[in-house]
């Protein structure tokens, strides 16, 4: 009767000792995807090659966005030149943009009220290409409120 104690005893332990261990990790719940409208991407085209103008023998392009945009060149080189020229134009910014001739360029354009540069990656609380919206408690995809266009720059004469 002792083997039969012993051993009642030990399955008891082991039994306590694996719930334990595997009812004691956190799960980390999945959070809701964010239901915000206001984050739309700027609507803005590929520049035209025959659009471009050229000053002292450098070529430009001219791309019109509405107030808040920001842009980035994802030009890994960093030939293509972007800065907001203080234009405004039928009530949009002026972004001037110069580079090589005949070159095609991309640059990234964001709607600057979009969460994008807030979401956390990592936490487990969202799906892969999605970052956690600690603000509004809510997942919302990293590439949201943005597009990338392609700038190509024509020929100077």
């Amino acid at each position: 009767m002792k083997k039969t104690t012993y051993f009642l005893l030990a399955i008891t332990v082991f039994v306590l000792v694996f719930a334990s261990a595997c009812g004691g990790a956190a799960k980390v719940e999945q959070a809701p995807a964010c239901q915000s409208a206001s984050c739309a991407a700027p609507e803005v085209m590929d520049t035209v090659a025959g659009e471009t103008y050229c000053v002292d023998k450098i070529p430009y392009q001219n791309i019109n966005v509405v107030p808040g945009t920001t842009f980035e060149s994802l030009d890994a080189k960093g030939e293509l030149k972007c800065q907001d020229s203080g234009t405004t134009v039928n009530g949009k910014n002026v972004i001037t943009c110069s580079g090589k001739e005949l070159w095609t360029y991309e640059l990234k354009l964001a709607n600057s009220a979009c969460p994008a540069n807030t979401l956390a990656t990592g936490t487990g609380q969202c799906q892969e290409g999605s970052g956690y919206d600690a603000a509004q408690n809510c997942c919302a995809p990293l590439a949201a409120g943005s597009v990338t266009i392609k700038v190509n720059m024509g020929a100077c004469p």
